[in-house]
Formats: structure tokens, C-alpha cells, sequence
């Protein structure tokens, strides 16, 4: 990665590059090499986080094949290994490869303050009214956040997620047209694009109300459960979406649990429902 705050930096400038500039700013050293695979997952997420924050964090990347001695007098012994330098001493470290949010604890720690992007309290704001399904109270708490971070993804996502909970399909579009053309590439904005694209079909097709109707004439109908999947899954009803998918698993085992696993994918790993119910088809597979 390009950026102003990320550097290589070898025995010969170590002094310089690291000791005197941590007088200035926290200097985060990434001891790696090119056959360490665990680095390569490291080195762009260290990337990521610290090319945010310029003013604040200097990355520097040391080849530890090229640079021998002085990872020999830093004791490094296994990597990725990565040392916080603070006013010309070590301040933190850790080893191994952590996830992104213990990343940025570890940065701010060393640094003793919080990162410029470090939106967590925002976030937690947002998901408060999402709980509590006041999709018009985020929608405008977004507004203003993406008109100052717009290239946030998180926030366009969350963005995207408030319309849909209005059920404001042609708005969502019309966002989606306006933002960055490898914004919307991103597999975060693709997934929402899907949920979209289920309340467009909901929209356009019979109500639920009609669907349970049908349902009930024809309770087999493999064709109107999925349907009604899509319809309550596309109103964020995740959980009477999966349910109603596990109520009639027995019935088609493989088309099911194809559509549960499409479900939890356009979700997101992380997500509350699609953990809850991915461990629920797992006990239905293996009971």
C-alpha cells in the first residue's frame, strides 16, 4: 500500500526511522518475511488501520531475512512479530496474527488515546435505533456522518440497511448510482445490493399476508416457503425468515439449507442471525 505513513526501513536507517521518529509520533514496527504466510494476513490489515491515522502512526516494515541483526537484538523469534515504539522505547507488542478490532485496542493503548478513525461509539449509536427498528432516526444520523466520512463502508452499508427498513428501494438505487464505483464493488455494499433486491421482488410480488394464505391451502409448496423467506428476510424479519426455513427443512433438505446458507453469507459472518442459525442447521444436519 501507497501512503505517506507506511515505509520499509533496514538496519542502516533503523536509528533514524524508528528510535528518533517515535519522539514524534508512535511507531508501529511489522517484523515479517516473504515466507511467512501469517504475515501476509497481518501487513495489510496493519495497512488498513494505521494509513488512517498519518498524523498519528508511522508503519514500518522490516524484512527480517534482510535485516538479521536487528531482529536479533529486538530477541524477535517467531513472526509476525510487532513492536509500539514511544519516545524512543518500547511501549507494546504482541505476536502472532489478532483481529482487526484487537488491533486498533492495541494501537490506541500505546498511543493513550483513541484513533481519528475509530468510529465505535458512532456505530453503537446507530445500532441502538436498529434495535429498536427507528430506521428514520439513523437514516439521518447517517446522513451527516457519510456527508464527512464518505468512503466509510461501514456507514454506507448501515445507510443502505435504514432504507431498507423505510422499504425506500428506488432511494437505496439512487444512493448506490451516487457513491464511488469501487465503493460498490466492495463485497460488504454487494451483500446489501442483494437484500435490496429481495424487497424489490417482495414489493412487486403477492403480500405476505397472500403468501400464508396460499401456504396454508398448500402447506408442500416449496416454491411459496422460499418466497416467504425472501419476503421476510428482505424486511430485515431475519428471524421469522430462518425460522420458517427450519419449520419446513424436512421437507427439502437440500434446497433449504442452500437458501438458509445464502441468507447467512448475504448477512455476514459476524452477523447475530446468521451465527444463531447457522448452529441451528448444523444441529438439524448432524442430530
Amino acid at each position: 500500500m501507497n501512503s505517506i505513513n507506511i515505509i520499509d526501513v533496514k538496519e542502516i536507517d533503523f536509528e533514524k526511522k524508528v528510535i528518533e521518529a517515535s519522539d514524534e509520533k508512535l511507531v508501529v514496527v511489522d517484523f515479517w518475511a516473504p515466507w511467512c504466510g501469517p504475515c501476509k494476513q497481518l501487513t495489510p490489515i496493519l495497512e488498513k488501520i494505521i494509513s488512517g491515522s498519518p498524523d498519528k502512526i508511522l508503519l514500518a516494515k522490516i524484512n527480517i531475512d534482510e535485516n538479521q541483526q536487528i531482529a536479533a537484538q529486538l530477541r524477535i523469534q517467531s513472526i509476525p512479530t510487532v513492536y509500539a515504539f514511544k519516545e524512543k522505547q518500547v511501549v507494546n507488542a504482541f505476536q502472532g496474527v489478532i483481529p482487526e478490532t484487537k488491533i486498533v485496542e492495541f494501537l490506541e493503548k500505546s498511543l493513550g488515546e483513541k484513533l481519528d478513525n475509530n468510529f465505535d461509539d458512532f456505530y453503537s449509536q446507530v445500532k441502538i435505533f436498529f434495535d429498536n427498528k427507528d430506521y428514520s432516526s439513523a437514516k439521518e444520523l447517517l446522513e451527516d456522518f457519510i456527508s464527512k466520512n464518505s468512503k466509510e463502508v461501514k456507514a454506507l452499508c448501515m445507510y443502505l440497511e435504514s432504507l431498507i427498513g423505510l422499504n425506500k428501494t428506488q432511494e437505496a438505487n439512487d444512493f448506490l448510482e451516487s457513491i464511488d464505483e469501487e465503493l460498490v464493488k466492495k463485497e460488504e455494499i454487494q451483500k446489501i445490493i442483494k437484500r435490496i433486491d429481495l424487497v424489490k421482488q417482495s414489493n412487486e410480488g403477492p403480500s405476505i399476508e397472500k403468501l400464508y394464505d396460499d401456504l396454508n391451502k398448500n402447506p408442500n409448496d416449496l416454491a411459496l416457503i422460499l418466497k416467504l423467506a425472501d419476503a421476510h428476510f428482505g424486511i430485515n424479519e431475519f428471524d421469522k425468515s430462518f425460522e420458517l426455513l427450519l419449520e419446513h427443512f424436512p421437507k427439502n433438505k437440500e434446497k433449504i439449507k442452500s437458501k438458509i446458507l445464502s441468507f447467512c453469507d448475504v448477512l455476514g459472518f459476524e452477523h447475530q442471525a446468521a451465527t444463531k442459525y447457522r448452529k441451528k442447521l448444523s444441529s438439524l444436519l448432524f442430530s
